[in-house]
């Protein structure tokens, strides 16, 4: 052993040296990556006011409003007889389609509804979320850096409702279309 190594009680066993299971300067390094991770998450959270969906990788289309979307399984809980007490969890497979819904104003399109009615789309949905203002309209292409992305895989457009028209009020005519999916995937941004 050299003499410039700092001797300590954990430096020797029965046997002999042993070299110390952690390295300081990577827990040191650690710690800092982890502080700045807590740093980045506390002081540069996502707005969720900025945000267009991509369909079949053609449209970027601008939404007023996404309502929560959640995945959720299905459990069976299975109790075992006698004196154990213990509970087994099993996934039932899914009894309904997992979805969400996107409101979007209503305007003068040229092209065809990306979202019509009983659209199964062959690539997935994607929603991206921006800290900056967010591309829309046909052939646009969305700007490089998402703060976060949700893909939605095997979509399909399973319900539209069209807003209501009031002629004692002024306001925009909106549509809220449901979409069932198969597989969500997040995918935390840059």
């Amino acid at each position: 052993m050299a003499e410039s190594e700092l001797i300590t009680l954990d430096t020797y066993d029965k046997a002999g040296p042993v070299k110390p299971k952690t390295d300081p300067v990577k827990t040191a390094k650690d710690a800092l990556a982890a502080a700045s991770d807590i740093m980045d998450t506390l002081h540069n959270v996502v707005p969720a006011f900025n945000f267009v969906l991509e369909v079949e990788a053609i449209y970027y289309v601008p939404l007023k409003s996404v309502k929560a979307f959640t995945k959720e399984n299905e459990y069976e809980y299975i109790r075992e007889g006698g004196v154990n007490d213990y509970v087994h969890i099993k996934r039932k497979p899914i009894s309904k389609p997992f979805t969400f819904q996107v409101t979007r104003y209503v305007g003068t399109d040229r092209f065809m509804d990306p979202l019509a009615n009983g659209t199964e789309f062959i690539l997935p949905l994607v929603l991206y979320i921006y800290k900056s203002k967010a591309k829309q309209g046909f052939f646009s292409s969305a700007p490089s850096s998402p703060s976060r992305t949700y893909v939605f895989t095997g979509a399909t457009v399973i319900g539209k409702e069209y807003g209501e028209l009031d002629s004692e009020r002024s306001a925009l005519l909106t549509e809220t279309t449901t979409i069932a999916y198969r597989e969500l995937i997040v995918v935390p941004g840059s």
